[in-house]
């Protein structure tokens, strides 16, 4: 997710729409924000369904080749470096 954002996710924020989307929740982020404009569709319904494609599309392409990078990303974080806006560049 941190990849396909292009760096909007750090490993908090992610977690946190992994985490709605568990609870069955929209998450609002800027990024789905500009998904839901681009499909032209505003509804929470909506949000749900952008949340769920996005972590599928992941999930997918986790063997990507800039997952190493953003793994690294995410250990930074672990280890107490959090990430506090675009973790990609």
């Amino acid at each position: 997710m941190i990849s396909q954002s292009i760096g909007y996710f750090t490993p908090l924020m992610a977690l946190g729409a992994i985490e709605d989307y568990k609870k069955n929740q929209p998450n609002f982020c800027e990024w789905y924000f500009d998904i839901a404009c681009k499909r032209g569709t505003n509804k929470d319904e909506d949000f749900l369904k952008i949340n769920h494609d996005v972590i599928s599309s992941a999930v997918k392409n986790r063997h990507s080749w800039d997952f190493k990078h953003c793994l690294a990303i995410v250990d930074k974080n672990i280890e107490g470096y959090e990430s506090l806006g675009a973790s990609w560049f």
